[in-house]
């Protein structure tokens, strides 16, 4: 993995760290091999060599396509059950079901719930039995780590706009994040509702619709997180692999690992998957995988129009060396 933030047709060691280029293709025939050049943090060095043959694919993937929306969920009373208003005296039931919360596996799960009994004031005034819900969420959370009656780590609780809540809202939480030691997670839940009795059966009281915004809609910070926690995590995994296995094991006396990365950015990606393919006795394939990421920028300093000025030069001299266009360059 490499951590490029600035393109440069010349690398060398008195370049600045993260300058990618010196893009260059060796060989002839079937047997042509394509490497670059980078600054890294302790010298410049050169990349594996791509053979163009055993080259798989060659993409770049937007900053933006990698956001993560956060799961949005709406519950709101059953319009076909006494015409969408509470049944008084009857006992409303809201589910949460964690997945995975301990455990990488479904076979870990927790479950919290959240009843309201109905009054002849909320039947009157559905918004009354909204937030008396919401309410109740809060009350089942609040003893959570890090909870309070009015907050909770994993989910937000909201009954709508103010003075017209017109149903439950849950939506999930960006969670703790730890370089090296807390890696990027979703809260993974599903929401359920029970059934009350009316007219003379058991009816299920609510619907449930999924309103998780789409990748385009997503404003990072409020309704999704962009990708630099999960960068981080990968080239806190790639530096691992590379041989920082026993990071700080006999600690003081360690090398310490400078992580470019910077979590609170976005990134552009660019991907290569090739296989090296040696002779004789090891002419197998040894699959392989180079990621090339480069930090978003933005003209405006946020929100505004987007440029891919260093990655697409990057791309174009690719392109160029190549003499095809190997990897499409990013637009908007």
């Amino acid at each position: 993995m490499y951590v490029a933030s600035a393109y440069n047709a010349t690398v060398n060691d008195s370049s600045a760290t993260g300058t990618i280029g010196r893009v260059k293709l060796i060989g002839e025939g079937t047997d042509q091999e394509l490497f670059f050049s980078y600054k890294g943090a302790d010298g410049a060095l050169h990349s594996d060599r791509i053979n163009l043959h055993n080259l798989n694919y060659a993409k770049a993937f937007k900053a933006s396509d990698m956001v993560v929306p956060f799961k949005k969920i709406k519950v709101a009373l059953d319009s076909t059950v006494n015409s969408g208003n509470p049944v008084t005296g009857q006992d409303y039931v809201l589910g949460i079901n964690f997945l995975e919360w301990i455990g990488p596996s479904e076979t870990y799960q927790y479950v919290k719930d959240a009843a309201v009994h109905a009054t002849a004031a909320m039947t009157a005034d559905k918004k009354l039995f909204y937030k008396a819900m919401v309410a109740e969420l809060n009350a089942a959370f609040s003893r959570e780590v890090g909870a309070t009656k009015d907050s909770n780590p994993y989910l937000t609780f909201s009954a709508g706009t103010s003075g017209s809540e017109d149903g439950i809202y849950i939506t999930e939480k960006e969670q703790e994040w730890q370089r090296g030691t807390e890696s990027f997670e979703r809260v993974k839940f599903d929401v359920y509702t029970t059934t009350i009795y009316t007219g003379g059966e058991d009816v299920v009281w609510g619907t449930i619709t999924d309103q998780t915004p789409a990748k385009a809609d997503v404003v990072v910070g409020t309704s999704g997180v962009g990708n630099g926690k999960m960068i981080a995590d990968l080239e806190w995994f790639c530096a691992g692999e590379r041989g920082d296995q026993y990071r700080n094991m006999g600690w003081p006396n360690v090398i310490d690992t400078t992580y470019l990365v910077d979590p609170t950015k976005q990134y552009n990606v660019l991907e290569f998957h090739f296989a090296f393919r040696d002779e004789g006795v090891n002419s197998y394939r040894s699959e392989k995988e180079i990621t090339v990421v480069f930090p978003l920028s933005d003209t405006s300093g946020g929100g505004g129009a987007t440029v891919y000025d260093d990655i697409n030069d990057f791309i174009g001299a690719i392109n160029t060396a190549v003499g095809t266009t190997l990897i499409a360059e990013l637009s908007d």
